[in-house]
């Protein structure tokens, strides 16, 4: 019967569906303290968010077939005009096309209805039929309508049993911020420009559950590259005098005046943070998607080069120098760092116990904060 009722609208008047209701934000407040609970107001937030979603996707759904029902109605019309085909074929064909229409529209939206009600017991579950092992290689491309693109390797593995606990993970680590220097009764921008002055890095980091029963304490460790910049002030860069690394003026007006060092290093934090414990049929997981935590550690690592770039004008013709040369910078790279985030974001601060460069006019260190991005 809701078939034939589905068929019937169709086939008469089209659908027509009502705006999805909007979800009611709650404020949740802890049981003992009775203050605000951040992390489940945004748990709370986003489940609204995807209720809403899976709402506009059942009218997305509706909206779509009523349209492929009318375009197929339209061809059995054209064919009984071109007397292709007869009345009475005509009127079975449009009866057919609006039943198929009527039981993909029953169909998908039981799946959304399924989905809706997992959400709302916050219950994830998202099935794709194993389709064997595989790569794929993104540089922008986008794989749907929504703008949605996929930008380096997806790996999608075979489909094994699940490990019972797995105590270490690993994620994409991607960091930008400022670097500066201090030191010698110097500090930041005292020789080097603080807008200009940037570092980057990119790397991979693990990380591994040191309790049995616990999740509190992790030990993250990797491997990345550090690149770290510095632009000097007053229109100078830098010269190896004799063994001793100095700043000088150079003769022309400098558009661009960098040294990039990039360093090969290990970082290790003790990381502390709550997590949530997700028990399945057969395996568990600690989950810290949605959960504050703090990092306190350091690291060790080896300089890999030291590359001077200058950009200016000579005679009216630009020149872009970049000069790969020994700049006395300290080989071995070590110093301290920390942390703190929600979930994959984080402010990090870092300093290097080891001097920027081994003979120098001012003995000073990096000192580098800013943003980081585990993926």
């Amino acid at each position: 019967m809701k078939r034939l009722f589905i068929y019937l609208a169709f086939a008469a008047t089209g659908f027509c569906m009502p705006d999805a209701t909007a979800q009611e934000t709650k404020t949740v407040k802890d049981t003992i303290k009775g203050e605000p609970n951040y992390s489940a107001q945004y748990a709370e937030k986003i489940k609204t968010q995807k209720l809403a979603s899976l709402e506009q996707e059942k009218n997305n759904i509706i909206d779509t077939e009523k349209f492929n029902l009318k375009k197929e109605l339209e061809k059995i019309t054209e064919q009984l005009e071109k007397g292709e085909i007869t009345a009475d074929k005509a009127q079975t064909l449009k009866e057919e096309a609006a039943k198929n229409a009527a039981i993909i529209i029953d169909s998908k939206t039981a799946i959304i209805d399924g989905q809706i009600e997992l959400v709302k017991r916050n219950v994830k579950y998202n099935f794709t039929p194993y389709a064997g092992s595989y790569i794929e290689v993104g540089f922008g491309n986008s794989y749907d309508d929504a703008g949605s693109f996929l930008l380096g390797v997806r790996y999608n593995a075979e489909n094994r049993k699940k490990k019972y606990d797995k105590r270490t993970y690993t994620d994409v680590v991607f960091a930008v911020g400022w670097n500066n220097t201090v030191g010698d009764g110097r500090t930041i921008g005292d020789s080097y420009r603080f807008g200009k002055s940037v570092y980057v890095e990119i790397g991979f980091a693990f990380r591994t559950r040191l309790l049995k029963d616990s999740n509190k304490v992790r030990l993250a460790y990797g491997i990345s590259l550090y690149v770290n910049s510095l632009s000097p002030k007053n229109n100078k860069y830098f010269v190896n005098n004799n063994g001793t690394t100095v700043l000088q003026e150079f003769p022309n007006h400098l558009k661009i005046n960098e040294l990039l060092i990039n360093n090969l290093i290990a970082p290790f934090h003790f990381e502390f943070g709550p997590s949530r414990k997700r028990e399945y049929k057969d395996y568990f997981r600690y989950d810290t998607s949605n959960e504050f935590k703090v990092g306190i550690g350091g690291y060790a690592g080896v300089n890999l080069s030291a590359t001077q770039k200058l950009k200016y004008k000579e005679d009216g013709e630009r020149i872009i120098d970049r000069m790969k040369r020994d700049y006395n910078v300290t080989p071995f790279v070590y110093g301290i760092s920390s942390y703190v985030g929600f979930g994959p974001i984080s402010l990090f601060v870092k300093y290097d116990l080891n001097p920027v460069f081994e003979k120098s006019t001012y003995k000073e260190h990096n000192l580098t904060f800013g943003w980081r991005l585990d993926m």
